[in-house]
């Protein structure tokens, strides 16, 4: 079963817009916006030998499912791709229409999207399926409805990897028998999968598995290590959303990159086709 992770309620709201955190970006022109996030894609995403291989060519249609303020669409676009956004939350679509007027954006839930049946080549959704409580199979079914026969769905989930399986989640068992004996309200956030889980939600939603990795950022940066210790492999001062590593943090992200890149791995990276 897919780990559950809650967070104190007071903090649940807004805690998956992460443009909040992007204090450089303040005074930045819609270019240079966009500019720093592709170049962070292309130098820090573990994702892109992959993506590049499988988006080869042009002018494919690409839909971004949760696609925040469009940092991913930005990059489609300048990998000769035709992107589409769809997300339910204001304020990242408001500011990504205020940098950049010309993306196509369409505010609507992921699960029931205004999308005609078989419009698109691929579909793209990254760290939003887990956000589903009772499992990711409902907007699976929607994204395989919209993507054309044969066409591509790449998705990254967070991976319930060995060390949060033995390290992370009894710390967070913890801290949730804490809250509840000391009356503290939390509230659900994500879930962390298995490869099993993943492989099952994707084929009983029709999808055909051809390629899965370890999802993270290239050394000295750690999406997993950051997420799971924090302030530990971080900096000083600590700044929320960094994802640099100190010394620390650095020799451990190698020791156990040495022995596997998927046992610290933020999450699991897909390539399917959608059977149709």
């Amino acid at each position: 079963m897919a780990f559950k992770l809650y967070v104190r309620r007071e903090i649940a709201d807004g805690l998956d817009e992460t443009y909040q955190f992007e204090d450089w970006a303040d005074g930045s022109s819609g270019q240079d916006y966009y500019d720093i996030h592709c170049s962070v894609i292309e130098e820090r995403e573990t994702c892109v030998p992959t993506m590049r291989r499988v988006l080869s060519g042009s002018g494919k249609r690409i839909l971004e499912s949760g696609c925040g303020t469009g940092r991913w669409m930005a990059y489609f676009e300048r990998l000769g791709q035709q992107a589409y956004g769809v997300d339910d939350s204001r304020l990242p679509l408001r500011l990504a229409k205020s940098r950049a007027p010309a993306f196509r954006l369409v505010r609507g839930d992921a699960v029931v999207s205004p999308f005609k049946e078989s419009s698109f080549d691929a579909v793209f959704s990254s760290y939003v399926a887990e956000h589903f409580e009772n499992g990711p199979e409902a907007l699976f079914r929607e994204i395989h409805r919209v993507l054309k026969p044969n066409g591509l769905f790449l998705v990254v989930v967070p991976y319930n990897n060995l060390f949060r399986r033995w390290i992370t989640n009894s710390a967070l068992r913890c801290f949730y028998a804490y809250c509840r004996l000391t009356g503290r309200e939390v509230a659900f956030t994500e879930l962390h999968f298995s490869r099993a889980e993943m492989n099952g939600y994707l084929e009983r939603s029709g999808f055909a598995i051809e390629h899965v990795e370890p999802d993270d950022f290239r050394l000295p940066w750690a999406k997993g290590l950051c997420v799971d210790l924090g302030r530990f492999v971080a900096p000083r001062p600590y700044v929320p959303g960094t994802w640099e590593l100190n010394a620390f943090g650095r020799f451990l992200a190698q020791a156990l990159q040495a022995i596997s890149p998927w046992i610290a791995s933020s999450g699991i990276f897909y390539v399917a086709r959608a059977v149709k």
